[in-house]
């Protein structure tokens, strides 16, 4: 049997566990300047690429149909793929959220795909239905 005092050992451990937690994260040193912070900071502002730089609609829709195997001269045309958003992965992958409205399928369906950079535009790698 575990003791009165283990028990509230355990139980004074927890409560100061989860006051003090969020608070090991921030940096002591330089509170007024992030830049002086001792901990690494990750760009969050590298990561979400401007929408300029995205895959566009028609570069997206061409990818998706050669990346499936589908023939975009006999569907392509009642088909719409339009990119949402994208967040940057790795240096010049990408992964982009989209949504089609394909010719042979009633609704629209929620695509993730992850597009590489190549010669100035982009190739679809990865795709999976959501």
């Amino acid at each position: 049997m575990l003791g009165r005092g283990f028990l509230l050992g355990v139980a004074v451990g927890c409560v100061l566990g989860v006051y003090i937690a969020p608070h090991l994260g921030l940096s002591t040193v330089g509170m007024g300047n992030s830049s002086e912070s001792n901990l690494p900071q990750m760009n969050i502002l590298r990561a979400v690429p401007e929408k300029a730089t995205w895959p566009t609609d028609d570069q997206a829709k061409v990818q998706l149909f050669g990346l499936s195997r589908w023939d975009i001269g006999k569907h392509g045309d009642g088909s719409k793929v339009m990119v949402n958003r994208c967040i940057r992965i790795a240096g010049t992958e990408i992964a982009c959220e989209l949504s089609a409205h394909l010719k042979w399928i009633d609704g629209t369906a929620r695509i993730e795909a992850i597009f590489q950079g190549k010669d100035g535009g982009w190739r679809m790698i990865a795709a999976k239905n959501r």
